[in-house]
């Protein structure tokens, strides 16, 4: 299976979102109709509501021919994941979906360091408000927050498809997909109050899918945006660059020394440069570490480490009873990174924020999805041996 352009994902990724929105939006069509026809609204929003869910559908089966192609059905079928992921969240949250957004919101107001340092996710979130409205301002809550989650949620499996497609097998692609979504449903998401709960997995996938397919300019022009949203990804991803050349047996290339200074640099000066440039200095009460408390979070982290190993416990069942002979490319490209932002976690914040666990889980479900395919592929009785293995 080919690995996919960056042209084909952001085409799938933007496409998807802008059909999402017309899906959701299509009843508010319902009183033009009316009053241009005199129909009754029970009629109208019935007939619209069964076209709404048929013509996707319909849609696909026109098109079936062109999603036949592996790579392109394992797109589609991260969009559907998305979606029912957002959909999901929205049903659970239900009455909670205007606080979720309002809460987003008020980082751009408060002046906690959380808003200042990341920024970016709430400009987004107050984007798609002041676009498609919610409960107070006359559209549909509901829909906005289906809309935004979607995006995220669609952005993190693609990025984790695609990042499966360089390092994996085809097998090992789907199955990888399904376990981010099953992570995303179970941990990343469900935690209230948070939008984007998946773009912490998200990202971290998409700057190791951009450095695994040795496109270095676009990780280090992602890492900038990324920067503004989530800078320690950009931090954890950037070891990456190291895993790859040391896999290789190589010591890395100037570009890729540059590179991984890059991005160290990047995840450091950014949120200096938006703390600086905040008018006054920002509420750092939530990092204790700041405050010279350098235990708390740690030793918290250890009380409820039972949580965070509960919570990954089928990766770690996979990883015990599938032995390579050796150390895969997979293992070195996502180990490393994955340990790094884990390790960031365990010091300045909470492993019960399970979201927070993200990329640690997204790393670790692709070694495990690596050796899986690997089982499954192998003849009866026969030995795991990665190809990949060195």
């Amino acid at each position: 299976m080919r690995t996919p352009t960056l042209k084909l994902l952001f085409g799938f990724w933007i496409v998807s979102n802008i059909a999402v929105i017309l899906w959701f939006t299509a009843d508010r069509q319902s009183g033009r109709i009316h009053e241009l026809t005199g129909i009754s609204w029970i009629v109208i929003n019935r007939t619209i509501d069964v076209i709404d869910w048929l013509l996707p559908f319909a849609i696909l089966f026109f098109f079936r021919r062109y999603f036949l192609k592996p790579m392109m059905a394992g797109l589609l079928v991260c969009c559907g994941l998305a979606l029912s992921i957002a959909s999901n969240e929205a049903n659970f949250l239900r009455e909670k979906m205007q606080f979720s957004l309002d809460h987003e919101i008020s980082y751009l107001t408060d002046n906690v360091v959380e808003g200042v340092i990341r920024p970016m996710i709430a400009w987004i979130v107050q984007v798609y408000v002041w676009i498609l409205g919610d409960d107070k301002t006359g559209g549909s809550t509901y829909v906005t927050h289906i809309a935004i989650n979607y995006m995220f949620d669609s952005a993190t499996l693609i990025s984790a498809f695609a990042l499966a497609t360089v390092v994996v097998s085809p097998v090992g692609a789907w199955l990888y997909m399904f376990t981010v979504a099953f992570f995303g449903q179970a941990s990343f998401v469900l935690g209230g109050g948070r939008m984007g709960g998946m773009f912490l997995a998200g990202g971290f996938l998409w700057q190791l899918f951009l450095l695994a397919s040795g496109r270095l300019v676009a990780a280090i022009i992602s890492g900038i945006v990324m920067s503004f949203m989530r800078t320690d990804l950009v931090f954890a991803t950037a070891f990456a660059v190291l895993g790859i050349s040391w896999i290789e047996k190589r010591w890395p290339s100037p570009k890729e020394w540059t590179t991984f200074a890059s991005l160290i640099i990047i995840s450091i000066v950014v949120p200096q440069m938006l703390i600086s440039l905040n008018p006054v200095p920002p509420d750092f009460s939530s990092f204790l570490i700041t405050h010279g408390d350098y235990l708390a979070k740690p030793w918290g982290n250890i009380s409820g480490l039972t949580t965070a190993i509960g919570l990954a416990s089928p990766l770690f069942m996979i990883l015990a009873v599938t032995r390579p002979l050796g150390v895969s490319r997979t293992t070195a490209i996502a180990l490393l990174p994955a340990i790094v932002h884990l390790s960031i976690v365990f010091l300045i914040a909470d492993f019960t924020e399970t979201r927070l666990l993200g990329p640690f889980l997204g790393g670790l479900g692709l070694l495990c999805a690596e050796r899986l395919a690997n089982v499954l592929q192998s003849p009866p009785n026969s030995e795991i041996n990665p190809k990949s293995a060195v």
